[in-house]
C-alpha cells in the first residue's frame, strides 16, 4: 500500500512538475528573514527585476508573502497560445492570461482600452483604484490577455518556433540557423516590415541536435558579478550557471569559468582581414563650397571641418591600399545643400557604389538616403550626433555616432556590475526627467532596497553645499550621479564635490560630458574621481594616435583636429568591414584612432547603429580608459 500511495505521489509530482516547465513565471512564498535582495541573489535576478514584477508588493516584504518569479525551468518553445500578441509592448509582463501595463506618458485610459482591446468595465473590475485615483503615470494595471481567431504560428517538420532574446538581431538569428536574411524575412513576412522585437516567436530551420557547445575561458576578476557577466558576453545568467554550476555558491574573484559562445559569433572582436584581390568603389559626399567666390578658412569652421574630415579619410585609404585593398573613391561636393544632394544621389553612378560616406549633416543624409533606401549601397553618416532612427526605414544606413541614450546606459551598466554596497547619491537637475533617465532612477533604487538611495535636487538653480556634505556618508565609498544637462547644475556639482577634505571617498559619475561640463575646474574633476562616457576618445599615450599625429603633420605642414582623426577612423573601419563582409551588423568590436565601433540593427526603425563606447575616468589630471 505504502509503494502504491508512493507511486501516485511521484506521478503528481511529475505532472506537477511538467506544468511548472511551461509556465514563464511561477510563485514563490517568502520565507523568514527572507529580504528582497536575498530573494533574488538566491533566483539569480536583480531586485529590480523582481519589483516590477510585483509591483503590489512592498519592498519590506512579510514572511508567507506571494511573489511572482521567472522560472529558470521555462521552455518558450511549449508556450505557443492562440493569444494576439501585437500590442504588447516589451515592458509589459504577462503571467497566468494577464498583462501587467506599466503607465507611460501621455498615455489616457481611452488609448490603453483601444491598444489592449479590452473595456473600461474590464479596467475598473480589475484595477478598483481607478474608480478613486483616475489613471496615473507610474501606475501597473491588471488586465485579461486576449484570445485571437487569427494568428497561431503554424509549424512544419522543417521549421520550428524561436524565441527572440534582447539583443538579438536578424542577421543574429539567420547566422545562427545557416541562413540568410532574406530567408528568414520569407519565413517571417512580419518582422521584415515590422522589424524583431524581444519576446517575438519566428519561425527557424530546425537546429541539427549534434551541434557542439564551443565554450572560452574567463578568469573571474574583482567585482565581477552574475549581473556583469551576462551583460558582458552577452547571454543569461541561467546559460552561465549551466555552464559553470560553481556559480550557485556565489562568484568569487579568480575562479576560471567556461563561457558559451555565440551561435553565428566566433569572437566579440573584429579582426582586420583584406580578402585577395578585394575592390571597392567609394563616393565621399562632402560640403566643399566650391561654388562660392572666396573661401575664407580663417572664418569658416565648416570649411576647415570639411577640410580636415578629407584630409583624415586620405590617409586611411593610403594605409588600406597598403594593405592591399584596392579602392576606387570619387568625390562630391554638396555644398551643404539638401537639393544638391538630393540630385546628386540621383545619378545612376551612385547604384554602383558599395558605399557612400558622407554627407555630413543629417537634412542631407535624409536625402541621400530617401533616393537610394531601394538600393544595396551603404551610406555613412559619420558626425550627426541627432537620432536617426526617423529616415525612411533604410536598413543600409549606417549612424557612425554611438547614440547619448546608449552611452548612459552603457554608464549604468559600468555603475552596476561595479556596485558593492557604495553609498548612492543621486543628483537631478530642475529639468524633468525624461523616460530613460527615470527608469534609470527605478534601477538604482532596486540595486539594494536596504541601502536607500538619497536625492538632491536644485532649488532656484542653486544646490546648497550642506547637501553635499550631509549625504555622505564615513569610512564608506560615496557615488554621486548626476542625472542632469544642465552646465549649471554640473558645475555646482564639481565645485562643491571638488573642495570636500580628502578623506571623504567620494566618485562622481556622468551619464553624457557635453557642453554641461565647458566651464568647470580640471582639478576639481580629479578630486571627485570623475566617470564619464564617450564614442571619442583621444588616448595621448596611444602609439598608433602619435604616428597619425605625426605623419599628418608631416605631409599637410599642421596639427589634426578632432575631424581629421575621424575622417581616418569612420573611413578606416567601415572600408575594412566591407572588405571582410558586406554585412556590418554583428562584426564585433573595434577601436581606431580615437573611436570604437560595434554595430548592431536597429530591430526598431531599421538602419544600422554603432554601439561603441569607452567608460573614461579621471586620474589625476589625466584621462584613462577602465572599460
Amino acid at each position: 500500500m505504502k509503494n502504491i500511495k508512493l507511486v501516485i505521489l511521484l506521478f503528481f509530482i511529475g505532472i506537477l512538475s511538467t506544468i511548472a516547465q511551461e509556465k514563464r513565471y511561477i510563485t514563490y512564498k517568502v520565507s523568514k528573514g527572507e529580504t528582497l535582495y536575498s530573494i533574488s541573489k538566491k533566483l539569480f535576478v536583480t531586485p529590480f527585476d523582481l519589483i516590477k514584477l510585483n509591483p503590489d508588493v512592498n519592498k519590506n516584504i512579510k514572511v508567507n508573502d506571494i511573489l511572482i518569479v521567472p522560472n529558470k525551468n521555462y521552455n518558450p518553445l511549449k508556450e505557443i497560445h492562440e493569444v494576439d500578441l501585437k500590442s504588447i509592448s516589451e515592458k509589459d509582463i504577462v503571467v497566468d492570461n494577464f498583462i501587467y501595463h506599466n503607465v507611460l506618458s501621455k498615455e489616457t485610459l481611452y488609448s490603453i482600452q483601444k491598444k489592449y482591446n479590452v473595456s473600461n468595465a474590464q479596467l475598473n473590475k480589475w484595477n478598483p483604484f481607478l474608480v478613486e485615483e483616475g489613471l496615473k503615470l507610474g501606475h501597473v494595471l491588471k488586465m485579461p490577455l486576449q484570445v485571437s481567431e487569427a494568428e497561431v504560428i503554424e509549424k512544419d517538420e522543417s521549421t520550428q518556433p524561436y524565441l527572440v532574446k534582447q539583443k538579438e538581431t536578424k542577421y543574429g538569428i539567420a547566422k545562427a540557423f545557416d541562413i540568410s536574411i532574406e530567408v528568414l524575412e520569407q519565413l517571417n513576412p512580419k518582422i521584415k516590415k515590422d522589424g524583431l522585437n524581444i519576446g517575438d516567436f519566428v519561425l527557424v530551420p530546425k537546429q541539427k541536435s549534434n551541434k557542439k557547445i564551443v565554450y572560452t575561458e574567463h578568469t573571474i576578476e574583482k567585482l565581477e558579478t552574475l549581473y556583469s557577466l551576462s551583460n558582458r558576453f552577452e547571454i543569461s545568467q541561467e546559460e552561465l550557471i549551466t555552464a559553470n554550476p560553481q556559480l550557485r555558491k556565489g562568484v568569487q574573484k579568480g575562479i576560471l569559468i567556461n563561457i558559451p559562445k555565440r551561435q553565428g559569433k566566433t569572437s566579440e572582436f573584429f579582426v582586420d582581414e583584406i580578402e585577395k584581390g578585394k575592390k571597392l568603389e567609394v563616393a565621399m559626399m562632402l560640403p566643399f563650397l566650391t561654388k562660392q567666390d572666396s573661401l575664407n578658412f580663417k572664418k569658416n569652421k565648416l570649411l576647415n571641418i570639411t577640410t580636415d574630415f578629407y584630409f583624415g579619410a586620405l590617409l586611411a585609404l593610403d594605409s588600406l591600399k597598403q594593405q592591399g585593398l584596392s579602392v576606387h573613391m570619387k568625390v562630391y561636393d554638396t555644398q551643404n545643400s539638401e537639393f544638391i544632394s538630393k540630385k546628386l544621389s540621383e545619378k545612376s553612378e551612385f547604384k554602383n557604389y558599395d558605399v557612400i560616406i558622407g554627407p555630413l549633416f543629417l537634412k542631407n543624409v535624409k536625402a541621400v538616403s530617401h533616393n537610394l533606401k531601394s538600393e544595396k549601397v551603404i551610406i555613412v553618416s559619420p558626425i550627426s550626433t541627432k537620432d536617426h532612427s526617423g529616415i525612411n526605414n533604410n536598413n543600409n544606413l549606417v549612424q557612425e555616432v554611438t547614440s547619448k541614450e546608449y552611452l548612459a546606459r552603457k554608464m549604468l551598466e559600468y555603475i552596476k556590475s561595479n556596485y558593492s554596497n557604495q553609498k548612492l547619491i543621486v543628483i537631478l537637475g530642475e529639468e524633468e526627467l525624461d523616460e530613460g533617465f527615470t527608469t534609470m532612477v527605478e534601477e538604482l533604487k532596486a540595486l539594494d532596497p536596504t541601502n536607500p538611495l538619497t536625492i538632491i535636487k536644485p532649488k532656484k538653480g542653486y544646490i546648497r553645499s550642506n547637501l553635499f556634505k550631509s549625504s555622505i556618508v564615513k569610512n564608506k565609498e560615496n557615488w554621486f550621479l548626476l542625472l542632469s544637462s544642465n552646465g549649471n547644475t554640473a558645475a555646482d556639482v564639481v565645485n562643491n564635490l571638488g573642495v570636500l577634505p580628502e578623506e571623504n571617498k567620494i566618485t562622481l559619475f556622468a551619464f553624457e560630458k557635453g557642453k554641461n561640463f565647458d566651464k568647470v575646474n580640471n582639478s576639481f574633476l580629479a578630486k571627485a574621481n570623475f566617470h564619464y562616457p564617450t564614442f571619442h576618445f583621444d588616448d595621448e599615450e596611444s602609439s598608433k594616435l602619435k604616428y597619425f599625429y605625426k605623419k599628418y603633420r608631416k605631409i599637410y605642414k599642421g596639427y589634426p583636429s578632432k575631424y581629421a582623426v575621424t575622417g581616418f577612423d569612420v573611413t578606416y573601419d567601415i572600408l575594412m568591414r566591407l572588405a571582410n563582409d558586406t554585412n556590418l551588423v554583428n562584426q564585433g568590436l573595434s577601436q581606431r584612432l580615437a573611436t570604437r565601433y560595434n554595430f548592431i540593427e536597429n530591430t526598431t526603425s531599421g538602419g544600422i547603429v554603432n554601439q561603441g563606447v569607452f567608460i573614461i575616468k579621471y586620474d589625476g589630471l589625466k584621462l584613462k580608459i577602465v572599460k
